[in-house]
């Protein structure tokens, strides 16, 4: 277990109720009984049931082979299922784009899958400063953007960009990264009655960290951190 907050059970039930809602959803797509305005909607579910199956397989205590390999359906899925349009990016569509980069770049997605999520991204015509330096470790020639989408919640990766300082990072996640996310879909998903929770973690930070190559050692206990997926070989 890597969290605390639910028990193995709890992860074990969600993560199969979701493998069945993801197959159920899947089949009324192959057969033509998803009614044609419910389309989309269901492939939105697909994608963000599987990235949650992954974050929770986390969560769990799983092997991170087993996440890369489901990682690996959701990326398959994401162009289904993520908001696709030129229109401003939510919060809630930020948090799931950067959360798909952050994992590429941890589960060491190779090129193809990579580059299948940043298509994702370019084809809405938003740019933005954060994403397009996680980017850039992977493609080395991408444009950085100065515009920040949401610098509330995400200027702090730009920070320890420029700084490299650890101690400001384990402050920041310590005290106020959880609650910046007040008003994102996930936020106290451990308090719902219905089984929703899938685990709190900073993918972004521990993109960061990597491609930084900085030592990470004064956070490695902090509760949002994904120290061991940090470290992950590949």
């Amino acid at each position: 277990m890597r969290v605390d907050i639910k028990d193995l059970e709890y992860f074990k039930n969600y993560i199969e109720l979701n493998v069945d809602d993801i197959k159920f959803y899947k089949e009324g797509l192959a057969n033509n009984t998803t009614p044609k305005d419910r389309i989309w909607a269901v492939k939105r579910s697909i994608f963000t049931t599987s990235l949650h199956t992954v974050i929770a397989m986390y969560s769990s205590g799983l092997s991170i082979e087993e996440m890369k390999n489901e990682f690996k359906n959701t990326i398959n899925y994401l162009r289904g299922g993520w908001e696709n349009s030129s229109s401003e990016i939510s919060l809630d569509d930020y948090v799931l784009i950067i959360w798909m980069l952050s994992l590429g770049i941890l589960l060491h997605a190779d090129d193809s899958d990579f580059n299948k999520i940043v298509d994702v991204l370019d084809k809405s015509q938003q740019s933005d400063g954060i994403l397009d330096l996680i980017i850039s470790n992977r493609i080395t020639n991408r444009k950085i953007n100065s515009n920040l989408l949401y610098p509330n919640q995400f200027e702090f990766l730009k920070t320890l960009y420029e700084t490299k300082n650890l101690s400001s990072l384990k402050e920041y996640l310590d005290k106020k990264w959880y609650g910046k996310f007040a008003s994102t879909y996930w936020y106290q998903n451990d308090k719902n009655k219905n089984e929703v929770f899938f685990g709190y973690w900073s993918f972004e930070s521990g993109a960061m960290v990597k491609i930084l190559g900085l030592d990470d050692s004064l956070i490695k206990d902090q509760q949002y951190y994904p120290y061991d997926l940090v470290h992950w070989k590949g």
